[in-house]
């Protein structure tokens, strides 16, 4: 949608400043000036300016001339809207374009700063009438059409890219019209449709071992969510940490321009997404997946998720703005749609298993079943179990030829039994509703013997509250941000664990324990617990209820010194100590980053921060 200040921009349009000084009216301003007051229809308008002015005289007009750019592309948006294809339309597309041009490669010859005004100007004359733009889409094609030609390439990198981030704040112009745009003006490295292929079942492969060694990492970090310090830190500690591994960050102008002064390190590569909404989870839209060949080709779900409409994009940002070196590195990347919905941070993969909650394939149980919502009070008869139920298995069985293993369910189904058991069943699995699977379960390999599982369980975070330092305090709300005293925090957090909400988990977590060892894993807890968003400064900012502390959300690698687990760190000393000890006894070294609090706090911890590419069988 349009920014606050385009909309301001679009609004006062007819008192829009100069971007220099008023010059004298010259022979070219009298002759302006005459055309707009005059009397003409908007199709004779544009022919008598045309045959008048020349492209260039014109943008010297609106550069020095601001009071008369609202009343003149008024009446020029009006005629491209009311032309018919033809000669006529294609002469005025070509005039708007050059005189477009004309105006960016003035404003580009003064070179940076670059101002607001300048910015205003140039978007204004490229959207030709911004609300008419937002509002009509027969209008909106038609510039739509001008713009990847509205700018020359190679004339200024700074100004191009500020224009495209403003571009992208503008309703109507989305990843299909931001990339022939981005093309077109010499931004992207590659059209992304060009490496688009059919999905065919077995035609790619996840790597059979889900814990082979991370060769790349993929992070989506932009301007609204965290700082340049923060992103820096974590950067920094993830490169140490692993030091051969490629590091490849989406990111948008603001947090990339303050970065590039920072970051020096050459595996870490800032790929511009040019301000597109895009959440810092890319872990749920897509898989890194190999070809025959090894090259790599990124799945990406077919499915928009709410909220994050524009995260289906990001395989497609990803591969338009992959650094050649990398791409060459990787033989190519291509992107395929799956067939069926997905969301990767509801599922656990192990060698012989892709593991699921009854939430994993919630969105298409519900296509299968016809239904916008889940129908809970069916679930007081065997037959709307039954039908529930049969959609699940039916979702579970697609999810199988996407991740190339049997697909199980992490707890039991209740698919047989008196009426009365199986809804308190089905009630129970409620409690695990609106929360990710792999922020409450990790699941570690054995080289010998059964598996370790990690469960989370909010009634060890209640003892784990009780337990806490007072140092470990004053970090959790210094490091959340909490404006809520120490002493208040304790009773009210603690409070907060004993709600209908938190107990509901609880209970959907104990059933996830109690299967797991049923089917041969050795079960360990970790402390969890839940923070009201209330309690943050940001709060009113976010769409949940409260966010998870946890040390479950964690990616696992084989190394040469065995198996490593990466998260982050949860800045409570007590806590992350204690995880530590955890995964050591279930035989993983558990290394710890520096957070990035904007994604924990909105619900996401590190393995929904990162998507990774693995090395190949």
């Amino acid at each position: 949608m349009l920014s606050i200040r385009h909309l301001i921009l679009c609004l006062t349009l007819p008192s829009l400043a100069a971007v220099s000084p008023p010059a004298p009216a010259g022979d070219k301003t009298i002759v302006l000036e005459t055309l707009v007051r005059g009397p003409a229809a908007a199709t004779e308008f544009a022919q008598r300016l045309s045959a008048e002015l020349a492209p260039a005289d014109l943008a010297r007009e609106f550069l020095t001339h601001g009071e008369l750019v609202p009343p003149t592309l008024r009446r020029l948006g009006m005629a491209l809207s009311e032309l018919p294809e033809g000669p006529a339309a294609t002469r005025l597309a070509t005039y708007l374009t050059a005189c477009s041009r004309a105006v960016v490669g003035e404003i580009a010859r003064r070179g940076p700063p670059f101002t607001a005004a300048d910015l205003d100007l140039v978007l204004v004359v490229q959207l030709v009438d911004p609300l008419r733009f937002v509002e009509e889409p027969r209008f909106r094609a038609r510039v739509l059409e001008l713009l990847p030609h509205a700018f020359e390439r190679g004339l200024s990198p700074q100004l191009r890219d500020r224009l495209l981030y403003e571009l992208n704040q503008v309703r109507g112009i989305g990843f299909d019209e931001s990339e022939r745009i981005e093309l077109g003006w010499g931004a992207a490295v590659r059209p992304s449709g060009e490496r688009r292929l059919p999905y065919e079942v077995g035609r790619f492969r996840l790597p059979s071992h889900p814990q082979e060694p991370i060769v790349a990492s993929i992070f989506s970090l932009s301007s609204p969510y965290f700082t340049p310090e923060e992103v820096e830190r974590f950067l920094a500690a993830l490169g140490k940490r692993a030091p051969r591994r490629q590091l490849v960050v989406l990111t948008d102008l603001p947090l990339r321009t303050a970065l590039g002064s920072r970051i020096g390190v050459e595996r870490i590569r800032l790929i511009e997404t040019y301000g597109r909404g895009y959440t810092p989870w890319p872990r749920d839209p897509f898989l890194l997946a190999r070809r025959g060949d090894g090259g790599v080709v990124v799945v990406q779900r077919p499915n928009r998720q709410g909220g994050r409409e524009e995260d289906v994009d990001l395989a497609r940002e990803l591969i338009q703005g992959l650094p050649g070196a990398v791409d060459e590195a990787w033989h190519g990347v291509h992107w395929t749609t799956a067939p069926m919905p997905f969301h990767n941070g509801q599922l656990l993969l192990t060698e012989g298993a892709a593991w699921l909650s009854i939430h994993t394939p919630e969105l298409r149980i519900l296509e299968l079943l016809g239904c916008e919502r889940v129908p809970v009070a069916s679930f007081a008869t065997a037959g709307g179990i039954d039908r529930y139920l049969g959609a699940a298995q039916a979702a579970a069985a697609e999810l199988e030829t996407l991740y190339g293993r049997p697909a199980r369910f992490v707890h039991p189904l209740p698919v047989s039994g008196p009426i009365a058991e199986r809804s308190a069943m089905m009630q129970r699995l409620g409690g695990g509703a609106g929360f990710d699977l792999d922020s409450l379960l990790t699941l570690v390999p054995a080289a010998a013997g059964p598996a370790h599982a990690l469960v989370a369980d909010p009634r060890e975070g209640l003892e784990f509250l009780r337990r806490l330092p007072a140092e470990d305090w004053q970090r959790l709300r210094r490091g959340y941000r909490i404006g809520t005293a120490s002493t208040q925090l304790r009773r009210a957090l603690e409070q907060y664990q004993r709600s209908p909400r938190v107990e509901g988990l609880a209970a959907f977590l104990e059933l996830i324990a109690e299967h797991l060892e049923s089917e041969g894993f050795r079960v360990r807890r970790l402390p969890f617990f839940l923070v009201p968003m209330e309690m943050l400064a940001i709060g009113d900012e976010i769409d949940f209820p409260d966010f998870q502390i946890t040390w479950n959300n964690v990616v696992i690698e084989t190394t040469p010194q065995g198996l490593r687990a990466e998260g982050f760190s949860s800045l409570l000393a007590a806590g992350d100590e204690q995880a530590r000890a955890a995964f050591a006894a279930a035989g993983c070294r558990l290394e710890l980053l520096p957070p990035l609090i904007g994604s924990i706090v909105r619900n996401g911890g590190y393995r929904c921060a990162s998507n990774h590419l693995r090395a190949a069988d």
